[in-house]
C-alpha cells in the first residue's frame, strides 16, 4: 500500500513539473507565449488543473502496472505508447482535423505534443521501477487469438465511426454554445438531417473516424495483451479507462482556444464514448487459456 500511495504521489509531481516546465518551453520556443502578459490567476487555476489530469492518469497507470506481466523495457514501452498515444497524439489529430474553428497554430500542436511525450516518458520510466519494487509479476499463463484480430480490429473501427456521431450528437452537440463555436450557428437539425448536412459538408468525415477507430482499437488491444494478471472484469474496467481518461481529463485545463463550455461539452462526450469502446474492445479481445 505504502508503495502504491508513493508512487502515485512521486509521478504525478514529476508528470506535471515536466509537462508545465517542458510545455513553456517550447512554447516560449515557438513565440506562443509571452512571459510578460501572463495571469497569475490563470496560472494558478491551469496548474491546478494540470496536476489534477496528472493525478488521475497516473491512477490509471498505477493500476495497469500492478496487473501486468510485462517488466523492464517493454512494460515503460507499453505505458508510454498507451500514455501518450492517448493523451497527446490522438488528442491532437481531432484538433488538426477541426482546426478551422478552434485555431490553434500547428507551431502550438507541435510543442504540446513535445511536451506531452516528455511527460509522458517519466511516467513511463517510473513505472518500470515501481513494477520492480512490486516484485516479479505471475507469468502469464492465457493468450490472446490472434487468428481473427484484423476482422475483429475492422469491425471495431466501423463500430468506433457509430459512436463518434451518435454519443457526440446526444452528448457535446447539445450545448448551444459548442454548436456555434464549430458551425457558427445554434440551430440543431434532427439526427438524421444533421448527419446528412455534416457528410454534404465533409464526406470524408466518416472515414477519417474509421481510420481513428482502427488506431483506438489497436491501442485498446495493446493495453489487453499487457493486461496478463487482470481479472476479467479488471480487464474491462482498465480498457475502457485507458481510452478514455487520458483523452478527456486534458480538457480540464484552461486554454485560449476552446472556450470552457464547450470543453465541458467533450468532457463528458469523450468520456463516454471511449470508455463504452474500451468495453467493447476488451469484449473482443478476451484471453483464452494456453493449450
Amino acid at each position: 500500500m505504502k508503495t502504491n500511495v508513493m508512487y502515485i504521489l512521486l509521478t504525478t509531481i514529476v508528470m506535471s513539473l515536466i509537462w508545465m516546465i517542458a510545455g513553456g518551453v517550447f512554447m516560449g520556443m515557438v513565440g506562443a507565449i509571452d512571459t510578460t502578459d501572463i495571469d497569475p490567476l490563470e496560472s494558478l487555476l491551469s496548474s491546478g488543473s494540470l496536476v489534477l489530469v496528472s493525478f488521475l492518469n497516473v491512477l490509471v497507470v498505477a493500476w495497469f502496472v500492478n496487473r501486468t506481466h510485462l517488466t523492464g523495457f517493454g512494460l515503460g514501452f507499453r505505458v508510454f505508447f498507451l500514455l501518450f498515444g492517448v493523451m497527446f497524439f490522438m488528442t491532437q489529430m481531432e484538433t488538426l482535423l477541426f482546426n478551422s474553428a478552434i485555431k490553434m497554430p500547428v507551431e502550438v500542436v507541435g510543442a504540446t505534443v513535445a511536451s506531452g511525450a516528455l511527460a509522458t516518458l517519466s511516467v513511463a520510466i517510473l513505472a518500470v521501477i515501481y513494477r520492480r519494487k512490486l516484485g516479479p509479476p505471475a507469468r502469464w499463463d492465457r493468450w490472446v487469438d490472434p487468428s481473427r484480430n484484423v476482422t475483429k480490429l475492422l469491425i471495431l473501427a466501423v463500430i468506433y465511426m457509430i459512436l463518434y456521431f451518435v454519443v457526440g450528437y446526444y452528448t457535446a452537440w447539445q450545448v448551444p454554445e459548442l454548436r456555434a463555436f464549430y458551425s457558427g450557428s445554434t440551430d440543431m437539425l434532427p439526427f438524421g438531417a444533421h448527419m446528412v448536412d455534416v457528410l454534404r459538408g465533409d464526406i470524408a468525415l466518416p472515414v477519417f473516424q474509421i481510420t481513428r477507430g482502427l488506431m483506438w482499437a489497436g491501442l485498446g488491444y495493446a493495453a489487453i495483451v499487457g493486461l496478463g494478471n487482470a481479472k476479467a472484469w479488471e480487464r474491462f474496467i482498465l480498457v475502457g479507462l485507458i481510452l478514455s481518461v487520458g483523452l478527456a481529463t486534458p480538457l480540464l485545463v484552461p486554454n485560449e482556444y476552446m472556450p470552457p463550455v464547450v470543453r465541458g461539452g467533450h468532457f463528458f462526450e469523450l468520456l463516454a464514448e471511449n470508455f463504452v469502446f474500451g468495453l467493447l474492445v476488451a469484449l473482443f479481445f478476451r484471453p483464452r487459456a494456453r493449450g
